[in-house]
């Protein structure tokens, strides 16, 4: 049981999704007053607007050359998983139309959410508020999330969103009771109808629970609470598929005019080096004192998100250490030889996608992976323990990087 008072933790919350909101809403003034717009890349509301028309498919897809839509059969379809369209349903009923949707904002409560939901995570595991803060702020404020966080547009929308829910789906997850256990299933389910690698952190969780189960009484009920989720937003999902494209497994992507003109597809091989250098490609410092970086498909992941920087050197002390992983009991495996292994799995499919995300700052696809380190550290982090100054420094430097990379983008 957590040791610290919830009036402690509450006040902590509080005051990071305060500065959080409070960042989102002086972006958005510089960005001229945008926080309650529709984003004109807002997919997502488009579709659940024509779902409600009747339709799977986008009416007059044509009129919309600027989205990326899939042509099938001589219908437009929208070209991503549809979890983040069913999530606007109620505001395009209520608003009346696609254009009522006030994406930007929208985008911005997910960023909120997934702040929330990291900081519940180690606040469940006994963590002090000082670390289960530290961490929030380094996912929300301190890596690419917070410049996702900025837009609602469709490929924003799902990012923060899946992220949101992955880290929801952790939550739940290490709760013991059988409602606890079907919201986590359904989270890590719906995680994936936004980013379908979320799969891997699905599989995680559902070997690990069977491993956990193994000669348990009254572990049946906990696990059938668990998968009944899963396998229902698991239909769902792929009996959309199936409608719009005949096959359980498509979303619509390999159907974009650019992958059908592309050589090797939509995945290969030959994109796999190319993409592993460009997440390795360096910011650095003109003679004039300005910083140069590349504005599409990524550049060093490290600085993008540092995050990753701090499991590695974090790692490195452990293991010169010896220290032992500890969160044998978590949901989760915490071993840092698995859940390194299944992020550079992760890594590879990633790469293999024939772009990185395209323009944008930063390395804007790992944003999905933080939850591999977020498992490593939650197995790691007690009631004693609180990062120390190189971490918060770490920490500031990274929130500002990515405060610096938000309002660049404005101009570029």
């Amino acid at each position: 049981m957590p040791r610290f008072l919830p009036r402690r933790h509450g006040a902590a919350l509080a005051a990071l999704l305060g500065c959080l909101a409070l960042a989102l809403l002086l972006y958005h003034d510089l960005a001229g007053g945008t926080l309650l717009q529709h984003s004109p890349y807002d997919s997502y509301a488009l579709q659940a607007e024509n779902w409600l028309a009747g339709r799977i498919w986008i009416e007059d897809g044509e009129a919309y050359p600027w989205l990326e839509l899939a042509v099938y059969q001589g219908r437009y379809y929208q070209s991503f998983p549809p979890v983040p369209a069913a999530a606007l349903l109620p505001f395009v009923a209520l608003g009346g139309g696609a254009q009522a949707v006030p994406s930007n904002l929208i985008c911005g409560v997910y960023g909120l959410l997934a702040a929330a939901g990291v900081y519940g995570c180690f606040w469940r595991r006994g963590a002090p508020p000082a670390a289960a803060a530290f961490f929030a702020l380094f996912c929300a404020g301190g890596s690419n999330l917070f410049w996702l966080s900025t837009s609602g547009g469709v490929w924003f929308l799902a990012q923060v969103l899946g992220f949101c829910l992955a880290v929801w789906g952790i939550f739940w997850a290490l709760g013991h009771t059988l409602p606890q256990q079907a919201l986590a299933g359904f989270c890590l389910a719906a995680a994936v109808g936004c980013r379908p690698f979320y799969v891997l952190l699905l599989g995680l969780w559902a070997l690990r629970g069977l491993r956990l189960a193994r000669g348990r009484r009254g572990a049946l009920p906990k696990l059938a609470a668990a998968w009944a989720p899963v396998a229902g937003v698991a239909a769902l999902l792929m009996g959309y598929n199936c409608a719009r494209f005949g096959s359980v497994l498509e979303f619509g992507h390999n159907y974009l005019p650019e992958f059908q003109r592309a050589e090797h597809g939509q995945f290969g091989l030959a994109y796999l080096l190319p993409n592993l250098l460009n997440l390795l490609r360096p910011v650095t410092l003109a003679a004039d004192g300005s910083l140069q970086f590349e504005h599409f498909n990524g550049f060093f992941f490290l600085a993008a998100d540092p995050l990753f920087l701090l499991w590695l050197l974090a790692a490195v002390r452990a293991l010169r250490s010896r220290a032992a992983a500890g969160g044998r009991d978590l949901p989760f495996p915490t071993g840092g030889r698995v859940l390194g292994a299944v992020f550079l799995a992760a890594l590879v499919l990633t790469c293999l996608h024939k772009t990185l995300g395209g323009w944008q700052f930063g390395a804007r696809y790992l944003v999905d992976l933080q939850v591999y380190p977020l498992l490593w550290f939650l197995g790691r982090t007690g009631p004693e323990d609180a990062p120390g100054p190189a971490a918060w420094g770490l920490c500031g430097a990274a929130v500002l990087f990515n405060l610096y990379g938000a309002v660049y983008m404005l101009g570029v």
